[in-house]
């Protein structure tokens, strides 16, 4: 019995090797920093309140533009209400990051600003309510935001 509820916690969204067992939600969108498209960033739909689940991620093209699937890869995820944070770990030059580099050999540096950038489910800047059939959302980051007092703490 303790095995079983385990496995269950281990399995994310509730997917299983024959997919996901909550209902999910298709989830795109598209992110813009300083009126000018995200690209290469991750936007991470991290649940907040009641949501069921581990939430979601995708990657922005060069357009911002995104896809959101759970960890099992699934496409969507459950319908509820998200904290989303956004991620774009560069060279300090701005420069993507050479495949299998390790921090300390280039020096990352995150773009986004970390009121963005870390979930906080006291103080959430950016938020989304996922509902059926389908959900699309528009982000809008400005670098030289101030986040609330609240945030850090």
């Amino acid at each position: 019995m303790l095995a079983a509820g385990f496995l269950a916690t281990l399995s994310g969204c509730g997917g299983g090797p024959s997919g996901p067992t909550l209902e999910m939600i298709p989830v795109t969108g598209r992110v813009v920093m300083d009126g000018q498209p995200l690209a290469g960033a991750t936007v991470m739909f991290n649940p907040a309140g009641e949501t069921k689940g581990n939430g979601g991620f995708g990657l922005t093209d060069a357009e911002g533009k995104f896809t959101i699937t759970d960890y099992q890869q699934n496409p969507g995820c459950p319908p509820g209400d998200y904290g989303v944070t956004f991620s774009k770990i560069t060279q300090p030059d701005g420069s993507p990051i050479p495949p299998g580099a390790q921090r300390g050999e280039v020096g990352m540096v995150e773009q986004v600003p970390p009121v963005y950038s870390q979930f906080k489910p006291h103080a959430i800047i950016q938020g989304a309510t996922v509902k059926a059939p389908e959900s699309t959302f528009e982000f809008r980051l400005e670098s030289k935001f101030k986040p609330p007092h609240n945030f850090f703490q």
